[in-house]
């Protein structure tokens, strides 16, 4: 049997507004009955296992929220944005280039620091390398790959990992530390902390008492007497490195980069990210009333009470809909106006991110309604119309010569279903097949003109074939 999924959206407030979910879910109706598709959805533990998967790859981090309880951040990663913006198998054109113009680019080079003591390396992405040799630490978000095979962890925000890593340029140990303000969403998840150069690192550093040292100043003549007021940001002259004391700052830029890029120590990278959004709320609950245990030190979801808190969650349908995609594979994945507007890149990268390219299946992504007329919510014509009115990638506006159509066709039912009977004339076959296909606009269209000319003659009508094109469209034949 086929599978399809729904990803539908209350909106709060609006006629607009509920004419758009009403339209989606007529549609989610439709395909179940004119494909054969049985509903499928993922359940609460498929999506649990699911966010630990992207929480491994460095996708996910959470935020504690003022009354207590946590929300999990997902940020696509940079090889779901480049795909995703190029081509998603099944799905149109329009939406790739949708997601296309959500995209940000930082351009840069990502660095291999050695970890001291070890033969594992983290990688930092940097995008201005003017001032490198200053830098006193690097900084990693709290669930990076490194934080998670600690054995020890500080049940805190900020703290120092007893680990160290060499400067390419200086060959002095970095140590490394946990930040709350690192971006995992941005670069690799781990940065240089240059205190003097840059604005958050110099909060930081006078925050936790790292050292704050100077690589460029805006005088290329200084000594330990004249030396500038932090921070120096991406301007003057580089001191205290050796060979590039006097450069300008965009010479030292470019020559330190050629520098690691001779030595193997770092190769240029463009990171194009999509915006993320929350995927999850976590709420802290009674063990009778758990629907999974979690640990918010590493951030993962369990099923075992021993592994963590007893926690109830809300998954965003988008997250919903990815994990449904990748776990149960439908056959169909329909997506209304109200989650298109607000990120269909994010469902996108959680369907890559999660299962890769082959995870994609054909989408129909319902656009909203328009409509200023007095007949309402529950009239059969308005209900028809929102089926059949546009195809479902189009702004469906109800106009008047579309309600007086519909009218006119549920007239014209009236008329037929009193001359049904066995063996009579059969609709179009076109009906069939473009009902089987999911296409209701197309097959209606048809239907209505062969119903026309039928309440023009007396023939009698095939009961079985009539009233299932009815039924399929979700009219009563009776």
């Amino acid at each position: 049997m086929m599978k399809t999924f729904a990803l539908l959206e209350q909106p709060q407030t609006g006629e607009v507004a509920d004419l758009t979910f009403k339209r989606s879910s007529l549609f989610a109706a439709f395909m179940s009955r004119a494909t054969q598709c049985a509903p499928v959805t993922a359940d609460k533990i498929e999506a649990g296992l699911h966010l630990n998967r992207l929480l491994e790859n460095g996708q996910v981090h959470f935020n504690t929220l003022e009354d207590g309880s946590f929300e999990a951040f997902y940020g696509p990663s940079s090889d779901a944005t480049v795909q995703i913006s190029t081509r998603i198998p099944f799905w149109s054109e329009k939406i790739v280039s949708r997601i296309r113009k959500s995209v940000r680019q930082s351009q840069g080079a990502i660095c291999t620091l050695k970890l001291f003591d070890s033969q594992e390396s983290i990688d930092v992405f940097v995008t201005d390398w003017s001032s490198c040799t200053a830098a006193c630490a690097i900084a990693v978000h709290k669930y990076h790959w490194f934080t998670r095979r600690l054995t020890e962890r500080p049940d805190t925000d900020n703290y120092f990992t007893g680990a160290y890593v060499r400067n390419p340029l200086t060959g002095d140990l970095m140590s490394v530390w946990v930040a709350d303000w690192v971006k995992p969403d941005f670069g690799t998840g781990a940065v240089l902390v240059n205190p003097a150069h840059n604005k958050t690192d110099l909060e930081f550093a006078r925050q936790v008492g790292l050292p704050i040292r100077f690589a460029l100043s805006l005088d290329a003549q200084v000594d330990e007497h004249l030396m500038p007021t932090p921070p120096v940001l991406k301007a003057g002259f580089a001191i205290r490195t050796g060979w590039l004391d006097g450069r300008p700052a965009t010479q030292v830029h470019n020559d330190t980069i050629n520098v690691l890029l001779r030595k193997g120590s770092a190769r240029l990278h463009e990171d194009k990210r999509i915006p993320g959004e929350v995927i999850a709320r976590i709420e802290q609950t009674s063990p009778d009333r758990a629907e999974l245990y979690w640990n918010p030190q590493y951030g993962t979801f369990q099923q075992d009470a021993a592994q963590g808190l007893p926690v109830r969650v809300d998954f965003s349908p988008s997250f919903q809909a990815a994990v449904t995609t990748v776990t149960h594979r439908p056959d169909h994945l329909q997506v209304d106006a109200a989650i298109q507007k607000k990120n269909i890149g994010v469902l996108a990268g959680l369907i890559f991110d999660l299962g890769g390219l082959e995870a994609f299946v054909p989408l129909t992504l319902l656009e909203s309604v328009e409509y200023a007329g007095n007949r309402s919510e529950g009239d059969p014509a308005v209900d028809l119309a929102l089926l059949v009115g546009e195809e479902p990638e189009k702004v469906l506006v109800i106009r008047k010569a579309l309600i007086d159509q519909i009218d006119s066709f549920l007239n014209g039912c009236q008329k037929l279903l009193a001359r049904l009977g066995e063996n009579g004339a059969l609709p179009p076959a076109q009906v069939t097949t473009a009902l089987t296909q999911g296409d209701p606009v197309s097959a209606f269209r048809t239907f209505y003109q062969w119903q026309k000319q039928m309440v023009a003659n007396d023939e009698v009508i095939d009961q079985s074939a009539y009233t299932s094109i009815l039924s399929t469209f979700g009219l009563k034949s009776a």
